[in-house]
């Protein structure tokens, strides 16, 4: 039964159809004087086989059958194969064979089973065939990426420039001197007056404290104004013309554009009403998308160039404010805050930004040409060069690509070479190594598992 498996193995190896396919295959001619050659040369490798397989079945009783039963996997391991250049899939143990489907002459492949180096199947090339097949090797080095992401986006308002003003006396108002959206406001400047009788109370009883000159009584009389809602410019006109402010100012504490008015004229208020709201536009932001994978890359406080088509006098360049954490999941991007100076005012929210970022222009990151990663169902991988024309696929993990290059995590070492051109052939070469591996192991299982049971 082993020599059977082998005589079958060394037919496949060979191209030869065995009995069982040989009915199959009857109708395919050999009119043509390379047909004949090929039918005698195998005619002359079956009976080589014959005579060596009738052999080792003459020294199957002898007491060194198991023995050599034991040593003919490795012997035959130890043969050179021979692969066709253009159909790596062939594979034979006699280099006049030429390939069954090209008729190319066929150049030495052998490989070996493991290495400490690479975990799996090597293949070792000769150096012609590596010069035909344009293998080049790169570095496995740390880079720095350089390279630019484009982005588009639009001008928001600061909302850290975002003030509201909150009426903090009870009564109605008057002389209301902002009367719309969009009027500029300036810190300081009058914004309304209010008629409180609650208010006119208090600064009776202020008065009195002055008379009196007790100054623990003007300094509760004073605080009470104060908590009352009487602001400070309030306090020291009442305090220096001694005299009841029946209609009290309000002024502004904060400077900027009025985005929303909640009063009119003649409004009656509470404490915490809204009167408006005022946003300054001295910044601006930008919400830019970036995708995940270029999150690394950028950081808080790095430059960004700008361009606004509305706005050509605006300012060219903005710094990443804020990073937001949280990724879309269906766009797989995350939020980028850009702050740019508007003090000239050209930038209004809404307006449309043209972003370019300088990505990857710091830490150096160890990385192999993008080119070299190989992807198919087992993952990312890449061939490795092992040296003297030998060659292993090994998996690799990646992080942030950019520059033509890709950043290496996990799987590679500095210094180690990959081949970044020609690793196609080479990866098909290793896959079929890899399932002959597990075919040539087969026999000898089998063979093994018979031999317990001779008597």
């Amino acid at each position: 039964m082993k020599n059977h498996a082998l005589f079958q193995n060394a037919l496949l190896r060979e191209g030869i159809p065995s009995s069982r396919s040989s009915g199959r295959q009857q109708g395919i001619g050999l009119s043509s004087g390379s047909g004949a050659l090929r039918l005698r040369r195998n005619l002359r490798f079956i009976l080589s086989l014959l005579a060596i397989f009738s052999i080792a079945g003459c020294g199957e009783s002898g007491p060194g059958a198991e023995a050599e039963q034991a040593v003919s996997p490795a012997a035959a391991q130890a043969e050179p194969l021979y692969t066709c250049p253009m159909h790596p899939q062939f594979v034979s143990g006699n280099p006049d064979v030429p390939c069954p489907i090209c008729g190319m002459d066929l150049v030495s492949a052998s490989f070996e089973r493991r290495s400490e180096r690479a975990p799996g199947p090597i293949v070792q090339v000769s150096p012609g065939m590596i010069q035909t097949m344009g293998v080049r090797t790169a570095p496995v080095e740390a880079a720095r990426f350089e390279r630019s992401l484009r982005a588009f986006a639009n001008v928001i308002s600061n909302e850290r420039l975002e003030s509201v003003s909150v009426s903090r006396l009870e009564g109605w108002i008057e002389d209301l001197a902002i009367r719309a959206e969009g009027d500029v406001v300036e810190l300081g400047a009058l914004l309304y007056r209010i008629y409180s009788p609650a208010l006119i109370a208090a600064q009776k009883d202020f008065l009195r404290a002055l008379e009196t000159g007790r100054q623990s009584r003007i300094d509760s009389s004073r605080q009470r104004l104060i908590s009352d809602g009487m602001q400070a410019a309030a306090i020291n006109q009442l305090e220096t013309e001694r005299e009841v402010i029946e209609r009290l100012p309000v002024y502004a504490e904060a400077a900027g554009t009025v985005a929303a008015l909640e009063v009119r004229e003649g409004d009656y208020v509470k404490p915490g009403t809204p009167i408006m709201r005022l946003q300054s536009y001295a910044t601006v932001w930008i919400i830019a998308s970036i995708p995940e994978t270029d999150l690394p890359l950028v950081s808080d406080g790095q430059p960004v160039a700008l361009d606004f088509p509305s706005a050509p006098g605006a300012a060219g360049q903005g710094t990443v404010d804020y990073i937001y954490p949280a990724i879309d999941p269906k766009t797989r991007t995350a939020d980028v805050r850009i702050e740019v100076d508007n003090s000239s005012g050209a930038l209004r929210p809404g307006a449309y930004a043209d972003i370019q970022f300088s990505l990857g222009g710091g830490e150096s990151r160890l990385s192999v040409p993008t080119e070299a990663l190989l992807r198919d169902s087992r993952g990312e991988h890449v061939i490795v060069a092992l040296g003297d024309g030998r060659f292993a696929a090994r998996a690799v993990e990646t992080g942030v690509a950019g520059g033509g290059r890709t950043e290496i995590l996990k799987g590679l070492a500095a210094g180690e070479s990959v081949v970044a051109s020609g690793q196609f052939m080479l990866d098909s070469e290793v896959n079929l190594r890899e399932g002959l591996a597990r075919f040539d192991s087969q026999p000898s299982e089998s063979a093994d598992s018979h031999s317990g049971h001779r008597h």
